[in-house]
C-alpha cells in the first residue's frame, strides 16, 4: 500500500456574532473540505499547513498551539493509497480569499449550522466540531461587541 500525507488548517473568523469556517472545493474532486496539501521535503507539519493555506487561499495563518487532528482514509481508483491529513486550528480576521483557481473551484465561509454534509470525508465534521470547541475555549464565544 502507498502512503501520502497532507497538512492544512481549520480556519475560523468571527463574523456577525458567530464563528465561520472556511471551506474550499477541490476542482479535481468537487467536494468541500479544509485547505490542505502535500508535505514537501524538509518541511514539518506546521510549515506545510501554513504554506498550503497561503497558496490555496491567499491567507497568512497563525496556527494555534494545542490542536492537532488526523484523518486517515483510502484514496485512488483502487483505494490502494492510505492518505493521512493532519489539521491544525487557526483564527483569522481576514474575510477576503484569493483562491488558487487551478486547484480550487469554489470557497465559502460557513457557519456551524451550515456546515455541508456533502463533505467527502465523514471525519471532516468531527474535526470541525473539535476545532470549534478548541477555538471557543481559547478565544471565547464570538460576539458582535467590538473592543
Amino acid at each position: 500500500m502507498k502512503h501520502e500525507k497532507s497538512c492544512g488548517a481549520v480556519i475560523f473568523r468571527k463574523t456577525h456574532g458567530k464563528y465561520a469556517v472556511l471551506l474550499i472545493k477541490n476542482r479535481f474532486a468537487e467536494f468541500w473540505s479544509f485547505p490542505k496539501g502535500h508535505v514537501e521535503d524538509g518541511e514539518n507539519e506546521y510549515q506545510t499547513a501554513i504554506r498550503e493555506v497561503k497558496e490555496e487561499t491567499g491567507i497568512d495563518i497563525k496556527i494555534e498551539n494545542g490542536f492537532r487532528m488526523e484523518s486517515v482514509y483510502l484514496i485512488g481508483k483502487k483505494k490502494n493509497t492510505e492518505k493521512k491529513a493532519v489539521y491544525f486550528a487557526s483564527l483569522t480576521t481576514r474575510a477576503y480569499v484569493e483562491p488558487q483557481f487551478n486547484e480550487i473551484s469554489a470557497f465559502r465561509w460557513f457557519y456551524g449550522d451550515e456546515f455541508p454534509y456533502d463533505c467527502s470525508f465523514e471525519n471532516d465534521r468531527l474535526i470541525f466540531d473539535e476545532a470549534l470547541k478548541f477555538i471557543k475555549t481559547r478565544f471565547g464565544e464570538a460576539s458582535e461587541k467590538r473592543l
